[in-house]
Order: structure tokens, then C-alpha cells, then sequence
């Protein structure tokens, strides 16, 4: 056996990951419903509507993860994608993804809130939308304005 191997399994077990088949699935917790993503009474939610085909789509879902945590906001945020189960646990799991996301296979989320195209971002207050994306801006304009939401409801 390599003198290596010793130091590459304990530095992958410090790490947290495991090597071969013993290698565990992200914790993203997909989800059938908004109700078991995120319980009524739990707060502020940002759904965050994506593709996992769409690099801009992905690309705005870890922006608004970043966004929310980097802001210190009260705001879960959760991912709403149409993909098959398989090819969703297969991207979560290549980008760590750790919070729930909504399997919307049947479009019930997008037909609620009304979503045409992806990627977009609607902010929930209790049961009220309180921001959408406007579609006809720009990726810089919808962030200034998910900022200014954010901070007009949670900076007080």
C-alpha cells in the first residue's frame, strides 16, 4: 500500500467525505411540496426557480444563497426545479447543495407564482409574495431589487 493513502483517507475523513462506495449523498433534502421544504410558520421564504441545464439559472440560485447569508437576512432559501429526481440528486450532489429544494414536476409552484421562464426569484411572506422578478430586467437590476426588497422588509 502507498505511504500516501493513510494521509489521503484521513484528509478526506477530516474533510468530511469519504472515498468509494461508502461515499454518502449530498444533504439537500428534495422535496414533493413548498409545505416540506419549508413549514408555514418557519418565515420568510425566497424561492429561487431554476434549470439544472441553465448555467444562469444555477449560477442565480447560488447567488441568492450567498445573497441571503451574506445579508444576515431571517430567509430560507428554497430551489424549484423541474428536472427528473435522478438528474437533480446528481447536481446537488456535484455542487453541495444544501438546502431543500422543490421538485415541481407538475408545475404547481410555477403556475402559482406565475413563472414563464427561469431563472426567477419570488420572496414569500407568510403566504404573500411580496417581490417577483421583473423578467424584463437585467440579472444586476434584479438583484439591486431583491436587495432593496429584502432590506425594506428585515432592516428595521
Amino acid at each position: 500500500m502507498s505511504p500516501v493513502l493513510p494521509f489521503l483517507a484521513a484528509a478526506l475523513a477530516a474533510a468530511g467525505l469519504q472515498q468509494g462506495p461508502a461515499a454518502r449523498p449530498s444533504p439537500a433534502l428534495i422535496c414533493s411540496t413548498l409545505e416540506e421544504a419549508a413549514p408555514p410558520g418557519t418565515g420568510a421564504v425566497l424561492l429561487v426557480f431554476f434549470s439544472i441545464e441553465c448555467p444562469v439559472c444555477y449560477e442565480e440560485l447560488f447567488e441568492s444563497r450567498y445573497l441571503i447569508e451574506r445579508g444576515g437576512w431571517p430567509v430560507t432559501v428554497v430551489g424549484v426545479a423541474l428536472a427528473l429526481r435522478d438528474d437533480l440528486r446528481t447536481f446537488l450532489d456535484k455542487h453541495a447543495w444544501t438546502a431543500p429544494v422543490v421538485l415541481d414536476r407538475r408545475k404547481t409552484l410555477f403556475r402559482k407564482y406565475k413563472v414563464d421562464a427561469v431563472p426567477f426569484r419570488t420572496l414569500l411572506l407568510g403566504a404573500e409574495a411580496v417581490y417577483r422578478d421583473d423578467p424584463y430586467l437585467g440579472p444586476d437590476a434584479r438583484r439591486e431589487e431583491i436587495v432593496r426588497c429584502l432590506t425594506r422588509h428585515f432592516s428595521r
